[in-house]
């Protein structure tokens, strides 16, 4: 397996804890259309950074890279046996997705995993996995930060909380929105969109970044570029067949993803959620 990696800068002049901070990914797939399906993805954003490596590297791998994603086949003998990273001596990452041919075969290691991916996975249910990853870090990344880092975008909020008002400039105001009142966020490039009620606010945030700002109790990542509050959903419909959508009370109707069916049932059971 060829080993390559997109960003030379060494792990430690990186910015682990930084909400923008690029997302390191390490990949230990031996199948070759899964790991070039994978790297695709990863490589399509720029915010990134990708390390493939032989099974016989992953644990020296982590230890060096210290990366916030690690992707690794449920057969590889360096997990095989294993019940955790904590059991392997090893700093587990913010999220591992661990991947297979036979669902059957999870072990306990896996079935602690994030996501398990059956092979062969298309680009959505690859996309929907790395959205509760993406999720899963930023959370991490969030509750990590300093008191004194924190972006106006997180006005009000402190270490190891998430964000009650955010803070956007509309014209020549600066408004303060409390997240309770949010109905839902969409994506645009590098800013968010914030609807509440007939208002849309822009604020300068990525909806990756957002999410992780956000108390994962209220809001839920149901489409690579919406979020919505669950205090202002009406109903999820999930057919068997057909398109999926959320209805907000509002009676607006977002899309659903197929390849989020059985990940969206997983969380809506949490009982946090419930």
């Amino acid at each position: 397996m060829k080993s390559f990696q997109r960003n030379t800068q060494p792990a430690a002049l990186t910015k682990p804890h930084a909400i923008d901070a690029p997302l390191r990914v390490l990949v230990a797939e031996p199948d070759t259309s899964s790991r070039r399906l994978i790297c695709a993805l990863l490589q399509c954003n720029a915010e990134t950074t990708v390390t493939c490596v032989e099974d016989s590297q992953l644990l020296s791998a982590i230890d060096e890279t210290a990366p916030d994603l690690v992707i690794v086949d449920v057969h590889s003998p360096s997990i095989r046996r294993a019940l955790s990273w904590e059991a392997l001596r090893i700093e587990p990452a913010p999220a591992t997705i661990v991947t297979g041919f036979d669902p059957s075969a999870v072990s306990t290691f896996a079935s602690n995993a994030l996501d398990f991916l059956v092979k062969p996975f298309d680009v959505e249910r690859f996309e929907s996995a790395l959205d509760l990853a993406t999720a899963a870090i930023g959370q991490a990344r969030s509750a990590a930060l300093p008191a004194d880092s924190l972006s106006h975008a997180e006005h009000g909020a402190e270490q190891g909380r998430f964000a009650q008002r955010l803070a956007v400039e509309a014209g020549e105001r600066i408004v303060l929105l409390r997240t309770e009142d949010i109905e839902w966020l969409q994506a645009s490039g590098n800013y968010s969109r914030i609807h509440l009620g007939d208002m849309v606010y822009l604020l300068r945030q990525s909806l990756k970044n957002l999410h992780a700002l956000l108390d994962p109790n209220r809001f839920l990542r149901v489409h690579r570029n919406a979020i919505v509050n669950l205090d202002h959903v009406e109903e999820f419909y999930l057919p068997a067949q057909g398109n999926m959508f959320v209805r907000l009370k509002n009676g607006l109707c977002l899309p659903l993803r197929k390849a989020n069916r059985a990940l969206l049932r997983k969380i809506l059971k949490r009982p946090f959620i419930a």
